[in-house]
């Protein structure tokens, strides 16, 4: 399993690399390439969100049928059920399409995506080998453990040693030629002092414990996070009125506080590179929900499939036609 997970994060490590090379001589290189990079990453995703639209185009369509078989048959359950997947078979609508297989297809960018930015000396800057050697030292384990505030520091000790790197008087400074090479040495600070935004370093992971600049961060993150859920719930509430009864309600009540809460939470626990490109896949998420539910409007789709169902009943009916006639 970790040669697979190795071989992805070395795939996007790569990409991001060369996005880097081409920004290094501006302001701000790897925040800039970061950003080039999500985009990329959620262009490569955007497929896999359009079926979710069609489907839910679908699902438009046939409320007024699934509200007629609720009541025609009332109270029998099993009845219902049974119509109500006739109806989904002669429709074409698969309820779980929005589940598992979208999530199937984005769950190897995603890991790709975070290995590349949670272990950019290995992946980015390709010094897999030296690396390992580098993290694998006792001495440096210890120190690096003590430098981090959260228990999940340890998955984080690339970053670390780039934050590192940029403090002359670090104890890792003074060990780190035993496994780089001068040349890999100038690369990795340089690269680290790309890690700044208008101020931010990072690579470094903001404290809950401790207010400051890098709270930004989890903020942006929760807000635009919030934004995404808010609209999609407002889309779905205009086009599927039942969506706004019940536990339906309350269901998307839940949902809506709790995926802000949790960009939040999440951003709090990893370097705030990381909850950069969280950030960032938000707002692409957001502008990527309005764009797809303009283009596929449940009204507009719906028109769209009665007009193909008109032409093509007519198309049948002339074949049948045709048909006759020639037997005759």
């Amino acid at each position: 399993m970790n040669a697979i997970f190795g071989f992805i994060y070395s795939i996007f490590g790569y990409i991001l690399g060369f996005i880097y090379e081409l920004f290094k001589n501006t302001p701000a290189p790897y925040v800039i390439s970061l950003i080039v990079f999500t985009i990329m990453t959620r262009v490569l995703l955007l497929p896999t969100s359009i079926p979710q639209q069609k489907n839910q185009a679908k699902q438009f369509r046939i409320q007024p049928k699934l509200q007629k078989i609720q009541q025609k048959f009332g109270n029998d359950r099993q009845k219902v059920s049974e119509e109500q997947q006739k109806l989904y078979q002669r429709e074409g609508y698969n309820p779980m399409a929005a589940g598992c297989g979208p999530m199937l297809i984005s769950l190897p960018l995603l890991w790709g995506v975070y290995g590349a930015i949670t272990r950019p000396i290995s992946y980015v800057l390709r010094f897999t080998e030296e690396a390992k050697a580098f993290l694998a030292d006792d001495g440096i384990k210890t120190i690096l453990e003590g430098l981090s505030s959260t228990k999940r520091g340890a998955y984080y000790q690339e970053l670390l040693v780039l934050n590192q790197l940029k403090d002359s008087s670090s104890e890792i400074s003074g060990k780190i030629s035993q496994f780089f090479s001068a040349g890999q040495i100038d690369q990795m600070k340089s690269f680290a002092e790309g890690f700044y935004l208008f101020g931010i370093d990072l690579t470094q992971t903001p404290s809950i414990k401790q207010f400051g600049v890098l709270w930004i961060i989890p903020l942006l993150s929760g807000l635009t996070s919030f934004l995404t859920s808010f609209y999609s719930t407002r889309m779905q509430k205009k086009y599927n009125p039942a969506m706004s009864q019940g536990s339906n309600m309350l269901s998307q009540g839940c949902m809506m506080a709790f995926m802000p809460l949790f960009s939040i939470y999440i951003c709090f626990t990893v370097p705030a590179g990381v909850g950069f490109y969280w950030v960032i896949s938000n707002i692409f998420a957001f502008f990527q929900t309005v764009l797809l539910s303009n283009i596929y409007a449940p009204p507009k789709v719906a028109a769209k499939n009665m007009i193909k169902d008109v032409i093509n009943r007519f198309a049948y009916e002339k074949s049948v036609k045709d048909t006759k006639k020639v037997v005759e």
